[in-house]
């Protein structure tokens, strides 16, 4: 690093937290410094040799991409690079349901964060899972966990999450740094589409003069009486180095930075002054893992983002609420073989294997056996609302080390395991658990957070609710650490919006200037929060079997295939005609709706097909809404993800006095305007339920229900309401 240098700040990490509170810091005015201890990780340079962890996976045994931390009850695992644990997260922007933040500091609510995520989601370009170059469709698993949540009766709590991936438009083969699906999220993209911070906030901070730091370990921080002394060690070189900071910002994960406190603290005696309080509230987010083994249904594990789908799950064990969320993962085949190479019994096996194939004539080798079921091992990523009364402290080695009680987490951790059951037995599986947790009941997280508690003064917290260490002016804690409980979602997304937060008061703090905001706020549009939906639907009804809760109505779920032709008019007048297919996923929120009168909209979700265009449809069917001859009214926007293209209206009716045939329950008239680039173009047509479709549509009817006879129920309800209502609206 050379002679000391002299900086406005140093911001240490360079994860969600440090890539935004540098952005940040570097668009103000100020001089940056970010130090990172990993190196810079370009799209191709990601690790891929599966044959052993010596090549570039593990940071103790390469400087590699992982850094694997055993910590007593729980497996701590982080990325080490220039974007920290962007690098290697599954790309879920998340924000949790309003009640997460009942646990946390006054000042701190959904509503007050709300700006700070839209504005995080703007930066990382979020949207939902596109469609597979290869096939033209979202991956097999994404549309197999929701057919299987429908089949639990939870289709409601079942979203695509947004995703921070840049998808090929429009149907578009993939181009360079777009998704090629090739399943690779969790161990950097090589192709250039995972939206991480290192291509967005810290290419800002760059460009606005911050100066990088990679392969740069800081181990010691003291006051100088006008700001703060870094020790740092140049990993490359072995030197040591010192930098000068009026501020320093940590941010190096909710381990190290914890981690490097306490050794300041109990060690070096740097910031003797910090909080008691220090290395408590560590939460591993409720992350729980499991695998589905061996299932009939197509998954295709390998293809497609890390996590596409996202299923909510709330209910009551005893007395104890239960709140989690289910996701579907990829497996694909570098992880696999990675997994094997840990497993003495497992190589045996295949060397057995190879050893019989190779005995000619046998015909008993895997080769011989065409029809043998390839494995296609998905796994199942969990996580919840834990205790989050963990205790981070020092070994004596000074690494630190975690007190963690799974006593107070027993229900969550049980009914994650019946969730992962019931998920495995409806993808036609088995389901498996970590050696760790099924031996020594280790769990494994991710999702790291907690360690350094906020509170109001230095006897409950370390910080105050802007990140401010109390007692030591000018330093800041701006990652998953100062996060003050589990979210119970993928937590990258708050970690962001919390950092976006502090930074923008820290920048009014130092510069004096009460109004700074970020450059980009004025671009700013609120984001679509489709897990909002989800919460709310889940928490209308819950399992009517639950002791002592009352019955809620009971929704129904089916999927409608409509085809037809659509002619659209530009406004010169010029016309063109092309097909149109809507595939269409329809909840009934509430079945007891007595007959012949109009039910509650229904949600409707899908994918239209204009031609070679594929857009995501959402929006509502009503049911014989109160007007003389229409039986059903529909009413969809869809969308590229980002911004609304146009909306698609439609009625099926029928002749007022008549009964409704099939035809009149099956063709839909629709009204399309489309509004594109700015380029407004208005048309329609009509579409149909074919009879194999209309067969289809029968098939697909699930209800909600505690169960079979209960869902059986559900559908006759449904059935009854519906037939009932088409033949009064005749009259």
């Amino acid at each position: 690093m050379g002679a000391p240098q002299h900086f406005d700040a140093v911001v240490v990490g360079s994860g969600f937290g440090g890539a935004v509170t540098a952005a940040r810091l570097a668009q103000a005015g100020l001089s940056v410094a970010v130090l990172e201890r990993g190196r810079r990780w370009e799209p191709g340079s990601f690790p891929r040799d599966d044959s052993s962890f010596d090549h570039g996976w593990l940071w103790s045994k390469s400087r590699g991409l992982y850094d694997v931390r055993w910590l007593g009850k729980m497996i701590g695992v982080q990325a080490a690079g220039w974007g920290g644990g962007s690098l290697v997260y599954a790309n879920v922007f998340a924000r949790p349901p309003h009640e997460v933040f009942d646990a946390w500091p006054a000042g701190f609510d959904r509503a007050a964060l709300d700006p700070y995520y839209d504005l995080v989601a703007h930066m990382l370009g979020v949207s939902p899972v596109g469609t597979d170059p290869v096939t033209g469709d979202v991956p097999a698993r994404t549309i197999a966990m929701e057919q299987a949540a429908s089949r639990m009766h939870r289709p409601t709590g079942t979203v695509r999450p947004l995703l921070a991936v840049t998808f090929a438009q429009d149907g578009a083969a993939p181009t360079a740094g777009t998704c090629t699906f090739v399943g690779e999220c969790m161990f950097g993209c090589n192709q250039g589409a995972k939206n991480s911070v290192d291509r967005n906030y810290l290419g800002v901070a760059e460009r606005s003069g911050a100066t990088a730091f990679t392969l740069t370990e800081v181990d010691r921080i003291e006051p100088t009486g006008t700001g703060y002394r870094v020790h740092a060690t140049d990993l490359a070189a072995g030197e040591h180095s010192v930098i000068t900071a009026d501020n320093v910002f940590l941010a190096a994960g909710a381990v190290a930075t914890t981690e490097l406190l306490l050794r300041n603290r109990d060690l070096h005696q740097s910031l003797p002054a910090l909080s008691a309080t220090l290395g408590h509230g560590f939460s591993g987010n409720g992350d729980f893992l499991a695998f589905v083994s061996r299932p009939r249904t197509q998954l295709q594990p390998g293809r497609g983002p890390t996590i596409t789908t996202t299923t909510i799950v709330d209910c009551h064990i005893g007395d104890e609420k239960v709140w989690f969320q289910v996701q579907d993962g990829a497996y694909p085949e570098q992880i696999r073989n990675l997994v094997r190479s840990l497993n003495p019994l497992g190589q045996r096996r295949s060397v057995l294997r190879q050893l019989v194939e190779r005995i000619g004539g046998t015909g008993r080798g895997p080769a011989a056996r065409p029809g043998r079921r390839r494995d296609q091992t998905m796994s199942l990523l969990m996580m919840g609302r834990d205790s989050s009364d963990g205790v981070l402290s020092l070994k004596n080695n000074g690494e630190a080390a975690l007190e963690w009680r799974n006593r107070p987490n027993a229900a969550l951790y049980r009914t994650q395991m019946r969730a992962a059951r019931q998920t495995a037995r409806q993808l036609g599986g088995r389901v498996r658990v970590l050696p760790s947790w099924m031996f020594l009941r280790t769990g494994i997280t991710v999702h790291n957070l907690g360690g350094v508690p906020m509170g109001t003064t230095a006897s409950t917290g370390v910080v105050d609710h802007h990140g401010r260490v109390h007692g030591y002016p000018g330093l800041y804690v701006v990652d998953g650490s100062a996060v003050p409980a589990a979210t119970g979602v993928n937590p990258s997304a708050t970690i962001a919006a919390v950092a976006e937060r502090a930074v923008e008061a820290a920048i009014r703090d130092i510069t004096a200037d009460p109004e700074w905001t970020a450059p980009e706020r004025s671009e700013v549009r609120p984001t679509v929060v489709p897990e909002d939906a989800a919460m709310v639907a889940v928490q209308r009804w819950r399992d009517v079997r639950e002791p002592g809760r009352e019955a809620r109505p009971l929704p129904v779920h089916f999927r409608e295939v409509v085809t037809g032709d659509a002619t659209m008019t530009a406004p010169d007048g010029s016309t063109s005609t092309q097909r149109l297919r809507l595939g269409l996923e329809v909840e009934v929120p509430d079945t007891a709706t007595p007959a012949g009168v109009p039910a509650p909209p229904a949600r409707v979700t899908g994918v239209a097909v204009f031609g070679a265009t594929r857009v995501q449809v959402r929006g509502t069917l009503e049911l014989f809404p109160d007007e003389r001859g229409t039986l059903m009214q529909y009413r969809l926007r869809y969308t590229d993800g980002r911004a609304c293209w146009g909306s698609l209206t439609g009625a099926k009716t029928h002749v007022p006095g008549t009964r409704p045939t099939i035809g009149d329950l099956t063709r839909l008239p629709v009204v399309i305007d489309h509004h594109k680039d700015g380029m407004a173009l208005t048309g329609g047509g009509t579409v149909r339920i074919s009879s194999s479709a209309l067969t289809q549509l029968l098939l697909s009817v699930r209800g909600a229900g505690g169960s079979w006879l209960a869902s059986a129920a559900t559908v006759l309800r449904f059935g009854r309401y519906f037939a009932t209502s088409a033949l009064r609206s005749g009259r």
